[in-house]
């Protein structure tokens, strides 16, 4: 017996508008030792998504690291989406005013058609956590 809810409408409708930046498959580096460039920020390049983004919740597995002597957090907000998309991919958020990348995903597809993501600010985008 298998479960499955498509959860889609309510994504919907509890979303806000954002734009995606998918990270490339194979990063560019610059020069030999650099940093990698792997994703182009251009308006361009931008998808447009209506889906929710919430603050990590500290109950939650998602985004949790366990270390001697308890637990630590490892993103600043979590996202919903029905789309996949890789870590490194860059997402603008204006209710968070600023853009942060994907460290980390659950695929929840087979059971809700939905991934959620970990986001962390990022200082090479131009946010400092």
């Amino acid at each position: 017996m298998s479960f499955f809810m498509d959860v889609s409408d309510m994504l919907d409708d509890f979303g806000t508008d954002i734009k995606v930046w998918r990270a490339f498959d194979q990063p560019q580096v610059a020069y030999p030792g650099g940093p990698t460039v792997d994703v182009d920020l251009s308006d361009e390049n931008a998808e447009k998504r209506h889906e929710p983004v919430l603050p990590l919740n500290s109950n939650s597995s998602l985004g949790r690291k366990l270390i001697a002597g308890g637990g630590k957090l490892e993103g600043t907000l979590v996202w919903y989406s029905t789309d996949h998309y890789p870590t490194g991919t860059v997402v603008e958020i204006p209710d968070q005013f600023g853009k942060y990348k994907v460290t980390q995903y659950s695929n929840f597809n087979p059971y809700s058609h939905f991934f959620e993501y970990v986001l962390e600010g990022d200082d090479q985008d131009g946010i400092g956590e």
